[in-house]
């Protein structure tokens, strides 16, 4: 079994840590961090009217409310809420066994370049782990898996699913920007629709790249701004008046994630991603094995004749032909 203890520390100083009861102490800077329900929480706001507030900005407290809210809601009561019935080992074999094939039918970086064999018996890190579904996915074929996301909710329900699947690992709530993992400790970093809402983009990829061994695989799918999807909401933007990059790039994110709006809350930042500049990114590491694809149905995201046209036949096949170029998701990998 993945001993946490063994991978995690500090992520103020980078000491190393040690569990102490219901915390996570750190050996040099002296950093204490509670552990909830199994679940360390490495990046909490100071306070809880931080965690609750309707303010939403671009700071980290904010970006973590507007997440937290939005996960606890959609488990609660919305499309996520039939996880919970996910109880048993069977329960999740079942639903594996549905939901796999339609994975691959649709080219999903989970079961493409994360499929069983690229992860079995390996230290998978997901950044972002949101509703546990992969989690448990990942942990049901076979891998050793670390679920890290901003949100506590998400962590909670992410272990909950990762467990009753049978899986072997752990879920810790953290920032991107400051991982709580050991250096060259993960075999495989994978991140799937997460990192583009980090405004600090390069440090994520600076601390992915950190953590991920000698050798190891980073995965990681990220919007494409080349894309239908994209350059509709930048086409919306212009026509009402959002003409300045700043502008641009605020309307971006009110105008994507509706699905975890709560009480008024705005998705804080969301950012798109050219193939060269991914290329630009990682050159500085000196990765070997560098892919990219284009994913995601491009007519789908036609605004309100989209889903109705995909219901042709011959228009999902157009679709298909379009993916390659103007698909909404850009999946990088490459190997340390």
């Amino acid at each position: 079994m993945l001993d946490m203890m063994s991978v995690l520390m500090c992520p103020q100083c980078r000491g190393t840590v040690a569990r102490e009861g219901d915390s996570i102490r750190c050996r040099s800077c002296g950093a204490s961090y509670p552990v909830l329900g199994d679940v360390p929480q490495f990046d909490l706001p100071k306070t809880e009217a931080a965690l609750n507030t309707t303010d939403v900005g671009g700071d980290r407290d904010h970006r973590r409310t507007f997440w937290d809210h939005g996960w606890e809601a959609r488990f609660q009561s919305g499309d996520h809420a039939f996880l919970n019935n996910l109880k048993s080992r069977a329960d999740w074999d079942a639903y594996f066994e549905r939901e796999i094939p339609h994975l691959r039918s649709e080219g999903h970086v989970s079961v493409i370049e994360a499929g069983g064999p690229a992860i079995r018996d390996k230290i998978v890190l997901d950044i972002g782990c949101g509703a546990g579904a992969v989690g448990a996915m990942f942990g049901h074929s076979g891998a050793r898996y670390i679920g890290i996301d901003h949100s506590r909710h998400a962590a909670m329900y992410t272990l909950r699913h990762l467990r009753a699947a049978g899986g072997d690992g752990f879920t810790a709530q953290g920032n991107a920007e400051t991982l709580p993992l050991l250096d060259n400790s993960i075999d495989v970093v994978y991140s799937n629709g997460v990192l583009h809402h980090t405004p600090n983009f390069r440090t994520a990829m600076d601390e992915a790249y950190r953590v991920l061994k000698p050798g190891g695989r980073a995965i990681i799918a990220l919007y494409a701004k080349n894309s239908i999807q994209f350059g509709v909401i930048r086409l919306l933007g212009f026509l009402r008046g959002k003409f300045s990059r700043r502008d641009q790039d605020a309307w971006m994110g009110e105008a994507s994630e509706g699905a975890w709006r709560t009480q008024g809350r705005m998705n804080p930042w969301t950012e798109t991603f050219s193939a060269e500049q991914l290329r630009e990114v990682v050159r500085k590491y000196g990765v070997r094995d560098l892919v990219l694809r284009k994913n995601g149905h491009p007519i789908m995201h036609i605004p309100r004749v989209g889903p109705g046209l995909m219901r042709s036949s011959l228009v999902r096949r157009i679709d298909r032909l379009l993916e390659p170029t103007l698909g909404d998701m850009l999946v990088m990998s490459f190997t340390k």
